[in-house]
């Protein structure tokens, strides 16, 4: 009898492994495994997931020490049936010498309308960095002294009138200014319009032009994001011009000010991905429902010391 319920619970956890799985994948892989010191080390990260789900990637740069970051590669995306394949690559280099094991990297997601973030991990991956050849066959030969280079009498010449034509120029030009009658400066004082007062008005302006009536829903869609992801690039000070959606949503969950609108984000970003990587086309109520959470997302982090009237979408 106890035998039996062991074999049906392992059954039970096998079957729920394979549910994740075909839900949730991520492999993690490199170029090759063996490398010389200095060499350019490309790390990829391939997940696929259902079209539904948000994909956050974490810092790669913080979470993985063993080697030196170089730079992110753009995101790729493509769609795969109901599921979306992404291709995350970061370049990396090594200055030393030995077998190295690049550690697991924890991926947090949420399903469609949920906002419980759900963890899976990469496989580490082992990769070797081997020391540059060296010809123990050659001599060694001894260091040259320096060259000992005659002085060049006429570039010192130059260099000294220069040099005197200068400070009589500068002291002429002072004389005369100082002698001049102090005039009446006007000091021009530059007005900094904030992010959320030109991110509203760009709304509006793109409300007005009625683009996705026109049959032009992905010029809408291009427009409205961008004016999002500036607002968010000049209210919070991060590149979000330069980074995928998923990247911008892991950075709105770690700051504070922008936690209350990481839910009304995804859904944003989703519909917008939607149109741009899947090629789909959404209904008016999408189109509509964008434009009110472009609003929403503004009129919620519009700092508390600003006093302003809270704009809405008509």
């Amino acid at each position: 009898m106890v035998k039996f319920l062991r074999v049906i619970l392992f059954c039970l956890l096998f079957n729920s492994v394979i549910i994740i799985a075909q839900e949730m994948t991520v492999i993690a892989s490199t170029d090759t495994s063996s490398y010389t010191v200095g060499d350019y080390i490309t790390y990829s990260i391939e997940i696929r997931h259902d079209k539904n789900f948000a994909v956050y990637i974490p810092s790669v740069k913080d979470s993985i020490k063993v080697l030196d970051f170089i730079r992110a590669l753009p995101v790729e995306k493509k769609s795969v049936g109901e599921n979306v394949v992404e291709y995350h690559r970061f370049i990396f280099s090594k200055y030393d010498s030995g077998k190295v094991t690049i550690p697991s990297v924890q991926i947090a997601y949420t399903k469609y309308k949920s906002s419980n973030k759900l963890f899976i991990s990469t496989n580490p991956v082992s990769i070797v960095v081997h020391t540059l050849p060296v010809n123990t066959q050659e001599d060694i030969k001894d260091v040259k002294e320096p060259l000992k280079l005659p002085p060049n009498w006429l570039l010192i010449a130059i260099i000294i009138l220069l040099s005197i034509g200068l400070i009589i120029g500068g002291y002429y030009l002072y004389k005369r200014f100082k002698n001049k009658k102090e005039g009446t400066l006007e000091v021009v004082n530059e007005i900094k319009i904030p992010p959320h007062e030109i991110a509203l008005n760009q709304l509006h302006q793109l409300e007005e032009k009625k683009l996705w009536q026109q049959g032009f829903i992905k010029q809408y869609h291009s427009e409205i994001t961008e004016i999002i992801r500036r607002y968010f690039e000049d209210r919070f000070n991060f590149r979000a011009l330069e980074m995928t959606s998923a990247e911008i949503l892991a950075v709105l969950s770690y700051m504070e000010e922008s936690k209350p609108i990481v839910d009304i984000a995804n859904r944003f970003f989703s519909n917008a991905d939607l149109v741009k990587f899947a090629k789909f086309q959404p209904m008016p109520q999408v189109n509509e429902e964008m434009m009110a959470q472009a609003f929403q997302i503004v009129n919620n982090t519009i700092p508390k010391n600003v006093e302003v009237e809270v704009t809405q979408n008509v």
